[in-house]
């Protein structure tokens, strides 16, 4: 038995030589023990970027975000293109609430070459970072109320309202949240004006807790166009009466909150997509904007006719104002199934399904994905006896031994003969 003991120690000393021959070391995710040493490292190599990234993120795994933040941000300054600083970055900024500065460097890390499956984590987190931006920005807005108060709002920049629904059949409902998204649209299709998307609108709205009648109150459109920024405020609302449907807009500036003629266009029920498009061409006559014959023809290009597509799609909208972001994708794929190519629908679709994935993961389990971007760490990574415990399992103890196995020149591991053949293979796959 001595003799077998002896072999299989000897056995180990190989596979340790062979496990221990040059090559490349395994990745291990940085931890908070490291950062003596890399802080030591980095006063020898100041401005290493790779450094400067596993810091952060060590610094990050600590739970000190401030130093996480700032050795990231220096590692960008020094290698602007490094996806892993970027992700990193993004994911120091998430977990600081700072919405702007997550989704600039999410955004930059998805413009660089980097591993597809993390971006596209990345891409589905955007919605919900935009929407914590701008409920955040919401707030500031009002917390400097009056410093916005007396600024000029930008005359080019336009808010539209959700228009008020004023008729008699809940199914109808709907309309107004979907005619304010297709006005949003083809305003900002034709490029005159600078139109404020309707999240950021709503975000505000969401803020105030306005009821519905202050949807269509001029003293709260022009404070609340003040608080966006915005020089004039669309509002409007939609009634109807059997089959016939009556749609009034108003243009509210946001300096003085007095409103100009209203701009009324009535018509089938089922023509409504063709009403829409002339209240626009009229909105911007309100304004004063003389459109070319090309930009007309923009206008009135959309194809879409479906009227349950359109109530279906104020339906999403409104689960997505909520952030019910899977109801909100089930009711976009029901646009599509009935009006395909519809692009409101496609990109409320996208951005409400990349919301429900990205609602599913969170900050760690992104991080974890993330690892592989971060360069080697100091010192060893793995414990060398790691891959060599079950050579081990079958060496006996003392305890174990038989010597009259040994007496009898009959060693074993069993009690029956056995054979062991060993296969030794050199470093780098030779025979």
């Amino acid at each position: 038995m001595s003799k077998l003991v002896g072999a299989l120690h000897l056995i180990l000393v190989l596979l340790f030589m062979v496990g221990c021959a040059p090559g490349p070391r395994p990745l291990a995710p940085p931890s908070p023990a490291e950062i003596p040493t890399l802080q030591s490292q980095l006063a020898e190599s100041p401005g290493d970027a790779g450094l400067l990234l596993r810091l952060g993120a060590a610094y990050r795994e600590a739970d000190r975000l401030d130093e996480a933040r700032a050795s990231l941000l220096d590692a960008r300054a020094r290698s602007p293109r490094d996806p892993g600083v970027l992700f990193y970055l993004g994911l120091t900024h998430e977990e600081m609430e700072e919405w702007a500065e997550a989704r600039e460097a999410y955004q930059e890390f998805l413009e660089v070459e980097a591993d597809a499956a993390l971006q596209a984590r990345v891409r589905d987190r955007l919605p919900l970072i935009r929407r914590s931006q701008l409920m955040a920005d919401a707030r500031q807005a009002l917390e400097r109320e009056a410093e916005l108060t007396g600024q000029e709002p930008a005359p080019g920049t336009i808010a539209v309202f959700p228009f008020r629904y004023e008729g008699a059949d809940p199914a109808l409902e709907p309309l107004g949240r979907a005619l304010a998204e297709l006005t949003v649209s083809d305003l900002s299709r034709v490029g005159r004006l600078s139109v404020l998307e309707r999240l950021q609108v709503q975000a505000l709205l969401d803020e105030l807790q306005l009821a519905e009648d202050g949807l269509v109150d001029p003293s709260t459109a022009a404070r609340s166009g003040r608080l966006l920024g915005a020089g004039q405020i669309v509002q409007g609302s939609v009634s109807d009466e059997g089959a016939r449907v009556d749609v009034l807009a108003a243009v509210v500036p946001s300096a003085t909150g007095e409103v100009g003629d209203p701009v009324n266009e009535v018509d089938d029920l089922e023509r409504i997509y063709e009403l829409q498009r002339r209240m626009v061409l009229s909105l911007h006559a309100a304004m004063g904007i003389q459109l070319t014959d090309a930009e007309r023809d923009r206008v009135m290009e959309r194809p879409t006719r479906s009227l349950r597509a359109l109530l279906l799609l104020g339906q999403a909208l409104a689960a997505e104002d909520r952030g019910d972001y899977e109801i909100a994708a089930d009711l976009f794929d029901e646009v599509l199934d009935e009006e395909p190519g519809f692009e409101e629908a496609e990109s409320g679709r996208d951005r409400s399904r990349g919301a429900v994935d990205a609602e599913g993961l969170d900050v760690s389990e992104l991080a974890s994905e993330g690892q592989p971007q971060i360069p080697p760490g100091p010192g060893p990574v793995f414990d060398p006896r790691d891959g060599f415990r079950d050579v081990e399992a079958i060496i006996p103890s003392p305890m174990g031994r038989d010597p009259s196995a040994e007496l009898l020149d009959n060693e074993g591991i069993s009690a029956s003969p056995a054979v062991i053949e060993i296969i030794l293979r050199p470093p780098g796959g030779g025979q």
